[in-house]
């Protein structure tokens, strides 16, 4: 049986229960007030509303992302429709219920198949009450009744969540995650340690991580750094993106992920080893990306280490490692990220010859500094 939104038609049933919110996001409050709304009726209209700069635009959940992410959330729930009350255009309150409701009672019949529905609401404040009673038509068959819900059992808002989403977490709804996790993403030249960087800070707390997608992609297509194409290219741009995006949503993320290189890595590779046609060609592509991409904290590591040949990487690159690293941090300020760079150019001491601790530390120092998110690690 198909149950996501798209297919869905018209709620079946005569008994129907709205449930509407903003829903900047959605948490265990809502969810548990859906499941009772759905237990009790045979259908659910779950309407999400908004308009342009509202609470959720301000940080970055406009109405279109809200209304596909509460679909994505429910897409395996037959029995709950979601659809979206916009709320442009209609006068600030009190004067704008007459409008308000007109467009909700439409979405009623918009989105249901029966006559003579029995309809009941299920509202967070007395207000909603009053002024639903006062504008219930009468001339098209249905009752309507409207239910307050209890907010006591469940302590948790989505005030709260805005102001200090790390401490509540679990009441993120699992697709509402990614708009609040906290991203740190890894950059520099091949051979400065940045994979086994990624991989200790993620492993030190349990969070997910990303690997570099090109590695992968080479190997599955066995060729060489110097033998990729543009259209490997933009495999590679897409690739790394969803490798990234897959780490941000998992399950295991709470609340940060690392991740080893992105698509600004892969457009500086892209500066000097590829044609300026083959760039041009690229370069919408790049731009639509790396304005996806959602990153808190960049750590850039130069390329300080010694080159090391482990059986993949193109020698002959070495000579441009530095060349690498100045057009790396070009392009980091022309997309105006410089405000969230952390250089990790920690040179070690004679116990850290290498200064594999040193910038280990130094990482996690930044990440507490830039993210707010703690890593315990030892005394040096």
């Amino acid at each position: 049986m198909q149950t996501n939104n798209i297919s869905k038609g018209k709620l079946s049933g005569k008994k129907i229960g709205v449930y509407f919110g903003t829903f900047a996001p959605l948490h265990t409050g809502h969810q548990q007030q859906i499941y009772k709304t759905s237990a009790l009726n045979e259908g659910v209209l779950l309407i999400v509303s908004g308009y342009d700069g509202d609470r959720g635009s301000k940080i970055g959940l406009h109405l279109d992302k809200r209304f596909r992410y509460l679909r994505e959330a429910f897409n395996d729930e037959a029995a709950i429709k979601v659809v979206k009350l916009d709320e442009n255009g209609i006068p600030e309150m009190p004067h704008g219920w007459d409008e308000w409701t007109n467009r909700l009672f439409g979405l009623i019949q918009a989105n249901t198949e029966s006559e003579n529905l029995e309809v009941t609401f299920y509202v967070g404040e007395a207000e909603y009450v009053t002024e639903l009673y006062k504008r219930f038509p009468t001339d098209d068959g249905n009752t309507y009744t409207v239910e307050i819900a209890d907010r006591h059992d469940i302590q948790i808002s989505a005030t709260m969540i805005r102001e200090n989403p790390q401490a509540y977490w679990q009441d993120i709804n699992r697709v509402f995650r990614r708009q609040f996790s906290k991203v740190v993403t890894l950059m520099g030249s091949a051979s400065t340690g940045k994979s086994t960087l990624v991989r200790r800070l993620a492993r030190s707390i349990n969070a997910p991580f990303s690997e570099e997608y090109a590695r992968s992609y080479e190997e599955y297509s066995n060729i060489n750094d110097d033998e990729l194409e543009m259209s490997d290219y933009a495999r590679l741009i897409t690739g790394q993106y969803d490798v990234n995006s897959k780490e941000i949503n998992s399950p295991a993320n709470q609340g940060i992920v690392f991740l080893d290189t992105d698509a600004i890595v892969t457009r500086v590779y892209a500066k000097l080893y590829l044609s300026e046609e083959d760039q041009a060609q690229l370069e919408p592509l790049f731009q639509k990306i790396i304005r996806d991409e959602q990153m808190d904290l960049i750590l850039v590591i130069p390329p300080i280490t010694k080159y090391i040949d482990d059986g993949f990487r193109n020698m002959e690159w070495e000579s441009s490692r530095h060349e690498f690293h100045e057009e790396l941090m070009r392009q980091l300020a022309e997309f105006n990220l410089m405000d969230k760079v952390v250089l990790l150019d920690d040179t070690g001491d004679i116990r850290d010859e290498k200064g594999y601790l040193s910038r280990y530390h130094h990482a996690i120092d930044a990440v507490k500094q830039q993210t707010g998110v703690e890593i315990k690690r030892l005394d040096y």
